[in-house]
């Protein structure tokens, strides 16, 4: 017979067991719970992260113009895409939705595959490439064109000769400014819709090639020589004032006056000890800072030097020019067959490749504006189906 003692012993025994066997199932299942919602939390980390990515990836993505799809425009011969009748020198950027694409349609034939006579070509976009309208400005190719107020200038070259056009950047409106016979026009830019700088080139009865540097004060109807000499050449300068420009010449920055022509020395050796000024010279139109390149002359790699700061900020090895917009700085940088994207948010102090697997880069022309955007033609390669296959216009649109 159990007694009163014994019997409440057994009972304090039993709960104390029971107690440990509920601790120990409350305890299993909090572990299965924390190992549940870790597992849930998890993986809605990664659904997050993997959303974000797609966001990342969908707002810096490259948006592909095909000019197969582009009223108007046929296939070449009913086989080749359309875009390889043209063939564009310079892609002109007015913001991020006004883009010019223009050269010729050098690249066209008839239906016996003899080329066409060569007309001059531009491709307008007025809403960030979405459409693209085709403007015909006579025969010839265009060369280049600058931005000037609300008109564009262009250089028409035709056998030799050259003409000046002034448009609307529409180009529902253009007309030719002056014709140059026998003479070639590089190297263009305007201070003022008035005021002008460019390069003439032509041969002379003994076939050596003459070159000038000149200005116009009329809007390019009427050009003088400067009487300018630059020993190394003259392609990089920007305008000072209405009638100054600066450029770099023997590792010194030289403002000269093209009315007066008086010459003087703004700074020297510009290239610090153990580099080489390659005599680039540009504005970043953010800050109006200006800049130039210097090349290392122990190992040729490529930095950028800001010429207010002294600052000289190594470039990624590749690159072979920059693009700036205030702290951003972007460029393409070839890599074997493929190029990448390559940009830094911060001067240089951190840089950020995005690599292009997905079609070659043509190396020219390309066109960039502000943070990010980038345009450049390419050819598809790795397309399915077949058929959205080869050539493309391609535009680069950053995060917003």
């Amino acid at each position: 017979m159990i007694n009163e003692v014994d019997f409440k012993q057994l009972v304090a025994k039993a709960q104390k067991e029971t107690r440990e066997v509920v601790k120990k199932v409350g305890d299993k299942l909090k572990e299965y719970r924390d190992k549940y919602f870790s597992v849930i939390f998890l993986l809605l980390a990664i659904f997050f992260s993997l959303e974000s990515c797609q966001h990342k990836k969908a707002n810096r993505s490259w948006e592909l113009v095909d000019f197969n799809k582009i009223p108007g425009e046929t296939l070449l011969n009913n086989f080749f895409d359309a875009l390889s009748k043209y063939r564009f020198n310079q892609i002109l950027v007015l913001n991020k939705e006004h883009v010019i694409l223009l050269g010729d349609n050098s690249g066209d034939s008839d239906e016996d595959y003899a080329a066409k006579e060569k007309e001059a070509i531009v491709f307008v976009s007025a809403d960030g490439g979405k459409t693209l309208k085709k403007r015909v400005l006579g025969k010839g190719t265009l060369r280049e064109a600058v931005s000037v107020g609300r008109i564009v200038v262009l250089v028409n070259e035709n056998g030799g000769s050259s003409q000046l056009i002034k448009a609307l950047p529409s180009f529902e409106k253009w007309e030719v400014i002056q014709e140059f016979k026998n003479e070639e026009i590089n190297n263009i830019n305007f201070y003022s819709t008035t005021v002008g700088v460019a390069s003439f080139y032509r041969e002379t009865s003994d076939q050596e090639a003459k070159s000038e540097i000149r200005y116009t004060l009329d809007g390019g109807k009427t050009w003088k020589n400067m009487g300018l000499h630059v020993s190394d050449g003259f392609g990089a300068y920007v305008f000072a004032s209405a009638n100054e420009i600066e450029y770099i010449e023997a590792n010194q920055l030289i403002r000269f006056n093209f009315i007066t022509g008086e010459r003087t020395v703004s700074s020297q050796k510009i290239a610090p000890e153990g580099y080489v000024c390659e005599g680039s010279y540009f504005r970043d139109p953010v800050s109006r800072e200006t800049y130039t390149y210097l090349e290392k002359a122990s190992n040729k790699e490529l930095s950028l030097k800001n010429l207010k700061t002294q600052e000289v900020t190594p470039l990624p090895k590749g690159s072979d020019h920059l693009e700036i917009f205030g702290d951003y700085y972007h460029t393409m940088v070839k890599e074997g067959a493929y190029y990448n994207y390559v940009w830094t948010a911060d001067k240089g102090k951190t840089w950020h490749t995005e690599e292009l697997r997905d079609f070659f880069v043509t190396p020219s022309p390309m066109g960039y504006y502000g943070k990010g955007y980038t345009y450049a033609l390419v050819t598809l390669f790795n397309a399915k189906p077949e058929a959205k296959k080869g050539g493309r216009f391609a535009i680069r649109k950053p995060s917003q």
